[in-house]
């Protein structure tokens, strides 16, 4: 979890001292029915135990009553948590890292270094330990308010108190609040500077409000120890449970919330890393000498592949100058070679899109002749792909929950999926050059206007450029918004002849 508390004070300050309208109750009422209605399929789908969050639910309740946490109350309580993140817009459906499939992560990972500890006795947790770590991690990201993906400790404990319900499932498992939010306020990240000093003001206060303890020394000392421990939990479990595909997912999530371009995911995730293993090795060792032996292999297989991903992307640097970048408009039809759909389905398996689809519906649109695909090519116009900008009509596409377009069903509109290029190839002029040769494309079919997803940052450095861009609809706070590029307009002719002759 990161931490901006000096950023955002202002903010808290209005939030504390200000209790909202009635017309902004009405709204946030609103957008909450809206949530549960869109999510309605996926609801369903959750409690078959169909999807990857009632799967973690289900080992959640496992391992929670191996430890002795009562099924009643961890049922009511997961509940809770998965109902307040879906319909205050942190479900399945939001494309931010801190959702709740990272909560439910982090809860379940937390319990399984837990039960690692005990049974090795190498730290002693007590039953109550157990409770207020997993609350903590079920909700150490519980921000439905925020601007940005990155949740605020401050605004997280703002929210609890104010949620009558966790306050009563809280108190109905025996546990001081105060204690829970000292504990969230550990995971402040990076724990150091400015940052840990008001983490560590916040937990002092804190623990002199509880009702045994009153700030005693030793007991502050075991609080900021296990927030500890449930802060390096919760930043390794993704990498832990899940594979590459997971990882990599993540990690752009991640990217996408950081406003990173995607050439320094590798670099960055390999920094994450170096600091949790060394700068925080005493917790790090432990807790990944704790969890199942499946767990730490995939821990450090998906490390050992961020390292070996940078350190090809370096080698790259070298080999690729000189190289000659060709983009190819692809003739889509039924007699497209064998090749080149492999080449595509390589650089489709490995860098997905922001808006994801399946496999098979990528393949079945690379024959459909109304499909725009645009290939960058090494050296030769039949070379090996290294990346592709793809699209088609719009209404060949789903769009995200609350997206309404004006223009759906009137063929005048060319939606691009986004732009895919292979590691060691992005951060030059590649990706430029994908998006003007399909926007000259779009212009060639006579769309009038060209739509997307796209980070909000992006957007705004487009209009900074006099791009004419509209965002259509704005997703907070994961900031992955739809645009509208009105394809008529001059500026767009002039920039397709210009870089249209550039490129070839």
């Amino acid at each position: 979890m990161s931490h901006d508390y000096f950023n955002k004070k202002l903010k808290m300050d209005k939030i504390k001292n200000s209790p909202p309208k009635t017309n902004e109750i009405q709204t946030l009422w609103g957008i909450e029915i809206y949530n549960r209605l869109k999510l309605f399929p996926w609801w369903v789908s959750y409690h078959k135990g169909n999807t990857v969050e009632s799967e973690l639910r289900e080992n959640i309740i496992s391992i929670g009553h191996k430890l002795g946490m009562k099924d009643k109350w961890l049922k009511k309580i997961l509940r809770h948590t998965v109902s307040e993140f879906s319909k205050k817009g942190l479900g399945s459906d939001y494309y931010g890292y801190h959702n709740i499939q990272h909560e439910l992560e982090a809860a379940y990972f937390t319990l399984l270094s837990i039960d690692g500890l005990c049974q090795s006795k190498r730290y002693e947790i007590t039953r109550n330990d157990i409770c207020y770590l997993f609350v903590s991690a079920l909700f150490h990201d519980y921000d439905p308010g925020k601007e940005f993906d990155k949740p605020n400790e401050d605004c997280v404990e703002f929210y609890i108190r104010n949620d009558k319900k966790i306050t009563r499932l809280i108190e109905e498992a025996g546990l001081d609040l105060n204690i829970v939010v000292a504990l969230i306020h550990r995971t402040a990240y990076p724990f150091e500077g400015k940052i840990a000093d008001h983490a560590r003001n916040k937990i002092q206060r804190l623990m002199c409000k509880t009702s045994t303890t009153r700030g005693d020394a030793y007991t502050t000392q075991k609080i900021e120890k296990l927030g500890w421990l449930l802060s390096v939990s919760e930043r390794m479990a993704g990498y832990a449970l899940g594979g590459i595909e997971h990882a990599r997912d993540m990690a752009r999530r991640n990217a996408h919330a950081l406003g990173w371009h995607p050439s320094v995911i590798n670099k960055n995730s390999v920094k994450f890393f170096d600091y949790l293993m060394k700068n925080e090795k005493e917790m790090f060792d432990m807790v990944i000498s704790a969890v199942p032996q499946q767990f730490r292999t995939n821990f450090y297989n998906n490390v050992a592949n961020f390292k070996e991903s940078w350190n090809k992307e370096l080698s790259l640097r070298d080999l690729k100058k000189g190289s000659k970048l060709v983009f190819v408009t692809e003739n889509n039809s039924t007699d497209i070679s064998n090749a080149t759909i492999a080449d595509l389905l390589e650089v489709f398996g490995t860098v997905p899109t922001l808006m994801r689809i399946n496999e098979n519906e990528f393949i079945k649109s690379i024959h459909d002749l109304n499909s725009i695909i645009v290939t960058m090519r090494l050296d030769e116009p039949d070379g090996k792909i290294i990346g592709y900008a793809k699209g088609g009509p719009l209404e060949c596409y789903s769009l995200r929950p609350g997206t309404i377009d004006r223009y759906y069903g009137r063929r005048n509109t060319v939606y691009l999926e986004g732009i895919s290029v292979i590691e060691g190839y992005w951060g030059g002029t590649g990706g430029h050059y994908l998006r003007i040769k399909f926007l000259n494309e779009a212009l060639g079919r006579r769309y009038k206007f060209l739509t997307g997803y796209a980070h909000r940052d992006v957007i705004l450095q487009r209009r900074k450029k006099l791009e004419m861009i509209d965002i259509v609809r704005k997703y907070d706070p994961d900031m992955l918004d739809y645009y509208r590029i009105d394809l008529n307009n001059s500026i767009y002719k002039k920039t397709m002849v210009d870089s249209y002759d550039l490129i070839c």
